[in-house]
């Protein structure tokens, strides 16, 4: 109920391994909020958006790579909202 009635922009980071808050139970809930969402999907990642080392030697990335681009879009995402009024 809290994250629909919500009216800020808000950006979800989200692992595709999460298990506190499965992508299939968040989906629906982004579907009815009032708020602009927007969702980053950590591919690999679990709730604290860790990825296995086996999954990252796959991509040649460290877990600093992936916490580099995570804070790239969570950086253009600020870079996006508007400014906040006095």
């Amino acid at each position: 109920e809290v994250l629909r009635a919500l009216t800020t922009p808000i950006l979800f980071v989200q692992g595709a391994r999460d298990w506190l808050c499965p992508l299939d139970l968040l989906e629906p809930v982004r579907a009815e909020m009032k708020a602009p969402n927007f969702r980053h999907t950590v591919e690999g990642g679990d709730h604290s958006l860790r990825v296995p080392k086996r999954q990252l030697q796959g991509t040649r990335k460290t877990q600093e790579d992936i916490d580099q681009e995570i804070l790239k879009v969570i950086g253009k995402f600020v870079d996006q909202l508007p400014p906040a009024a006095d």
